[in-house]
């Protein structure tokens, strides 16, 4: 369907919907003209929500145009990762120095003291957690950790 085959939907009501003035009929009229006017609505509503649904048909249905454009976008994009390829990853042997690799681990050290931060936080007195964010505390706590484990380290040798 294509738009010059859509109804021409109307912009308002059409003009049956206008009042009329209403001060010198008598009762069964002024029923009568109300009723026209409810009937005339009705109609123009039907009309514009059909016409929206075939506009709405239209702009779901695929372009003709859509799937070449998309096929080359794919094809340009593989050609693109095919030059740009890198060269397989080379084995690269690496050396361990003794004094590193002898030292004993420390579980401790291995813990994410910054990330736990957020554990305790619930359990600092409230006068702190409304001045101090978490951000500032886990800076504190791993900068604090990371001096206090560069003071207390047992040396080796």
């Amino acid at each position: 369907m294509t738009p010059d085959q859509l109804p021409a939907s109307q912009p308002g009501p059409p003009s049956a919907l206008t009042a009329w003035p209403v001060a010198d009929l008598d009762l069964d009229t002024q029923i009568e003209r109300l009723e026209l006017r409810l009937v005339a609505r009705e109609a123009w509503l039907r009309s514009t929500a059909g016409s929206l649904g075939q506009r709405a048909q239209l702009a779901v249905t695929p372009k003709p145009w859509v799937l070449p454009v998309v096929g080359a976008g794919v094809v340009l994009w593989l050609g693109w990762r095919w030059w740009h390829r890198r060269d397989p990853a080379r084995q690269v042997s690496v050396v361990i120095p003794a004094n590193v690799a002898g030292r004993p681990v420390d579980g401790l050290a291995d813990l994410p003291w910054a990330g736990l931060t957020a554990v305790g936080w619930p359990l600092l007195p409230v006068a702190w957690r409304e001045r101090v964010s978490p951000a500032a505390a886990a800076t504190v706590a791993s900068t604090v950790l990371s001096i206090g484990r560069r003071l207390l380290r047992r040396r080796v040798g």
